[in-house]
């Protein structure tokens, strides 16, 4: 069926949108122009104020953006390291895959990026924006029309970063006049400043409320947020410039949307989805099948906490009703009538990555156990149960029974689904990381990756590393509070050693797993990133600058911290049972006098034996030696013992905390050092990268995660090398900045002015 216009049938009966399509150039934009739409241009003079054709116009935009979709994805994977094309894909695909995109590539359309634009443009020139209740200072399509500005922001977005320069056109194309016209070409700088500013006014605005208007997708899915599309803008902004400001008010714009709480949207979680070595399974290490799974989950209700999705564009349910998601059979081997094999597989890149990861996590008796190629057989390596368990999660090669014939199939479980996703909760997440390292806050974007957010986690393992007040005002800025952000770790005890101030790797843990809503990206398919030393805690890089020397003599001078075990302390006296009348009868124990008197008729010898004996060998006299004498002087003997222990231990922490000062003095001028930090920044971003391969590989975004870090560190090669693992002479290409942008015509691309 056909979603898109399943839902304006529900909606007004009519099968009608805006589709005025596009126009652009430095030259005539005729050729450019689909003039055989099936749906209605409204007229001229038409002004829209109706509400029913209202939501129309805006699904009329929605069902446009299924015409770029699946090239969108393409474009994404294809000419990036993760992937590559089979033998049997066609000759389009393979030209992506090699950088030889002639205009007559089935997928080099920028008219239908233009379709989008154009009836955006229509509907922002026509839409009655004034309409409304005034005694209750009511826009009516106040919501339709800020998603309008979001699309088309989004749209132009992704047509800039796939030609490097487009026309820019901003008003309605619908005569002949207007398509024959020029227009200027506008740059990624000039596209992100204008739609920054153009988004200002609407940023943030409740979605528009489609309910009931029908369709196996809820409709408010289908929407762009404005937040991100503003964070996604930023983003490149920094990337292009790079400009650490930028990069925070890219970091801001993620955050308020994972917050945002209008049209019913809950915060945005990590969640519970990740695939797992179970805590059993890691005891007995019997690996034979993992637990869990991420699940896209593009049908369900849009705004949980606890679902994935975040945006999609619905598509049509078979390829004769018009969009379909053919993805879904570049990804997958087709069988269930003709047999056709994949035309997209996984690379050697994206294998080797997932295999390289460190699988660590508890078992059953919260024991650390690090998961090794020991574990496993080549097959059951092959199939991704060796280090990271999201491509076991995403990707299956089987062999099955077709016809009376064995025949392999692959299935690619991303791309199983009718619609096609475009903003999902990790991936987000993941930008909020990219953005924050950009921005000189590498241990904030690490905890993404690590624990996941809440106050808790911002408390212990970010804001003490932050100590200018600048900093300390950003980072309260993103506030995770603690009741609906829930990690399963939330911080690491810090511990002191001889060799200095490092942090144990046993974290604090929330009571149950079930309690939990927020886990490091990286826990996602790499068991508990917390434990894993390459994630865990990271310790400054050493400064010897003359001007803030590390405090080596003070760490030397700590030693070793003294225990009672080292001292010798006398062996503790037999003890002696107190009798039963010592308490009851003071003063029990009598001299000899008075023995002598209250026993007058012992004689003298038998008397001075009857004494002696009393005095040494009755219970009463033998105790009173062991009170008054050996007592005493076993705790005599102890107490000089521990006066030398005390003496020696508190010497051993005043040297300890002389260090700890000193060292947390150094810690805070180093750690302000733009070297250091950019040290920092540099691993940091490596993880963050690989992450945003391991998660969203297939999705269509790797190609641009490359070329952001090569705009980052102006630097081609941070493009070129990862592609040219894959293949080397495209690779090559790619150190020329032209290469990463395609032509169209002479008339649009890196090299039209």
């Amino acid at each position: 069926m056909n979603t898109i216009k399943y839902m304006y049938n529900k909606t007004s009966g009519l099968l009608c949108a805006l589709c005025l399509l596009c126009a652009l150039c430095v030259t005539s934009c005729e050729d450019m122009l689909d003039k055989g739409n099936e749906y209605v241009i409204y007229a001229d003079d038409q002004v829209i104020s109706d509400p029913a054709d209202t939501v129309t116009s805006v699904l009329g935009i929605l069902n446009k953006l299924q015409g770029i979709a699946v090239r969108n994805n393409l474009f994404g994977e294809l000419r990036a390291d993760l992937v590559t094309v089979n033998d049997n894909a066609t000759t389009d695909l393979k030209s992506i895959a090699s950088l030889e995109i002639n205009d007559s590539n089935v997928y080099n359309l920028p008219r239908d990026y233009y379709a989008v634009i154009n009836n955006c443009n229509f509907f922002l020139e026509r839409a009655d924006s004034t309409a409304g209740n005034t005694n209750r200072n009511e826009k009516y399509f106040e919501a339709e029309i800020a998603q309008v500005h979001s699309i088309r922001a989004w749209t132009y977005l992704q047509m800039v970063l796939l030609y490097g320069k487009v026309p820019f056109v901003i008003d309605p194309v619908i005569t002949k006049l207007q398509s024959d016209a020029s227009y200027p070409m506008y740059d990624l700088d000039q596209i992100c400043d204008y739609f920054i500013q153009d988004l200002k006014p609407y940023y943030g605005k409740e979605y528009p409320d489609y309910g009931g208007v029908g369709g196996n997708v809820d409709p408010q899915m289908c929407f762009f947020p404005t937040q991100v599309v503003t964070g996604d803008l930023y983003l490149w902004l920094a990337a292009k410039r790079h400009d650490p400001e930028m990069a925070k008010l890219a970091a801001k714009a993620y955050y308020d949307y994972i917050v945002w709480d209008l049209s019913g949207k809950r915060d945005l979680v990590t969640n519970n989805n990740r695939v797992y070595w179970n805590e059993q399974s890691l005891y007995t290490g019997r690996l034979n099948n993992p637990s869990g799974g991420i699940f896209y989950d593009y049908l369900s209700v849009w705004g949980r906490s606890d679902v994935e999705s975040v945006t999609v564009i619905p598509m049509d349910s078979a390829a004769s009703d018009g969009h379909y998601n053919d993805l879904r059979n570049l990804y997958n081997t087709q069988y269930n009538i003709d047999y056709v094999e994949a035309s997209i597989a996984p690379s050697s890149v994206l294998r080797d990555l997932s295999k390289a990861q460190r699988y660590i996590g508890y078992d059953n008796y919260k024991s650390v156990v690090e998961v090794t190629a020991d574990k496993f057989t080549d097959e059951e390596i092959n199939e991704g149960y060796l280090g990271d368990l999201r491509f076991y999660d995403n990707y299956n090669q089987r062999t099955t029974k077709w016809n009376g014939e064995e025949i392999d199939y692959q299935t690619i479980y991303k791309h199983n689904f009718q619609h096609i996703g475009i903003y999902r909760a990790a991936q987000i997440y993941l930008r909020l990381a990219e953005a924050l390292n950009y921005a000189g806050y590498p241990r904030f974007a690490r905890q993404i990756l690590i624990m996941g957010l809440s106050n808790t986690v911002i408390e212990n393992e970010v804001q003490p590393y932050y100590t200018s007040a600048q900093d300390s005002a950003f980072i309260q800025y993103f506030d995770f509070n603690n009741n609906d952000f829930k990690p399963y770790a939330e911080s690491y005890a810090l511990s002191r050693t001889p060799s200095g101030v490092i942090r144990s790797y046993t974290p604090t843990l929330r009571g149950e797993i079930r309690e939990c809503n927020m886990w490091g990206i990286h826990s996602r398919g790499s068991g508990l990133a917390f434990l894993n030393t390459d994630y865990a805690p990271l310790e400054v890089i050493d400064s010897n600058a003359v001007s803030n020397p590390y405090p080596y003599a003070l760490e030397d001078a700590i030693g070793v911290r003294p225990t009672k075990a080292d001292y010798e302390y006398p062996a503790a006296p037999r003890a002696v049972v107190k009798p039963s009348t010592w308490d009851k009868y003071p003063n029990q124990v009598v001299d000899h006098d008075t023995y002598v008197s209250i026993n007058p008729t012992l004689t003298t010898s038998a008397l001075e034996r009857a004494y002696k004996n009393y005095v040494e060998k009755d219970s009463v006299g033998a105790y009173n030696v062991y009170v008054t004498v050996t007592v005493p002087e076993y705790e005599a003997a102890v107490a000089a013992v521990d006066l030398v222990y005390q003496t020696d231990f508190d010497a051993y922490t005043a040297r300890s905390d002389a260090f700890l000062e000193a060292y947390w003095q150094w810690y805070k001028v180093a750690y302000a050092n733009p070297t250091i930090i950019s040290n920092e920044q540099l691993v940091i971003d490596r993880l963050i990268l690989d992450e945003q391969a391991l998660e969203l590989c297939f999705e269509g975004n790797r190609f641009y995660d490359l070329m952001r870090r090569a705009l980052w560190y102006n630097d081609p090669s941070r493009l070129a090398t990862p592609v040219s693992q894959r293949d080397a002479t495209v690779g090559a290409k790619l150190m020329n900045r032209n290469n990463w942008y395609i032509q169209w015509k002479d008339k649009i691309g890196p090299n039209v002015n």
